[in-house]
């Protein structure tokens, strides 16, 4: 289903794509082509956010927290106190790309459609959600609702630090390379070039960022 997703959204890119490419070619005026283009980046800025690999995480969470507390007797006594939880976090990781600086260049002149700000692959979402397997606390160290907040954040944290630490990243930016590729593929079809602002190593290119 991913791998679907991933094909679908490439083939709406390459479509509007054509679509704006078509209608530079009928216009064949500077001022056209620069609205065109405008229209384009807008119309793919509607994506925003493109995910190409989610990742399911299961993580066991502990947090300790050690309290001391002195109590005024005849002679100062320090007491410690501590209180403990264990979190099952699980989680799904929605990795991609975030299309928001994304920049799309087209001449009409020497029919190519330049790329520039390519995002790297990144974190998207994460829709997690805690079980509390054991919760111990102490009269003078008891949990309180911002604990739990921070607890909350911290389990989240850590699940991202083991989506950071895993193929997530690599996969996504496999799959992102492949739906440019498909991108290259159809508009050389069509007589046109796709290249880059940035150098980007692509299967089967080189690496002087120019695709073509």
């Amino acid at each position: 289903m991913r791998k679907l997703g991933t094909v679908v959204i490439a083939i709406s890119l390459v479509a509007l794509l054509g679509i704006q490419i078509y209608q530079l070619l009928r216009g064949g005026q500077k001022e056209t082509a620069q609205v065109e283009a405008a229209v384009l980046l807008e119309q793919i800025r509607e994506v925003c956010k493109l995910v190409t690999v989610e990742g399911d995480f299961s993580e066991l969470y502990t947090e300790k927290n050690l309290r001391e507390v002195t109590l005024n007797l005849p002679i100062p006594t320090y007491w410690e106190f501590s209180k403990e939880a264990i979190i099952e976090v699980r989680g799904k990781v929605l990795v991609g790309y975030d299309m928001e600086q994304l920049s799309i260049k087209i001449d009409s002149t020497k029919r190519t459609v330049t790329f520039s700000n390519l995002p790297e692959p990144d974190i998207l979402a994460i829709d997690h959600e805690l079980r509390y397997r054991n919760l111990e606390e102490s009269f003078f160290n008891s949990f309180s609702p911002e604990d739990y907040t921070q607890l909350n954040k911290n389990a989240k944290e850590a699940l991202r630090k083991k989506a950071y630490e895993s193929e997530l990243l690599p996969k996504a930016r496999a799959e992102g390379n492949t739906m440019l590729e498909g991108l290259r593929f159809m508009m050389e079809n069509m007589g046109w070039r796709l290249q880059y602002e940035t150098p980007r190593t692509l299967p089967n290119t080189e690496s002087t960022g120019v695709a073509g």
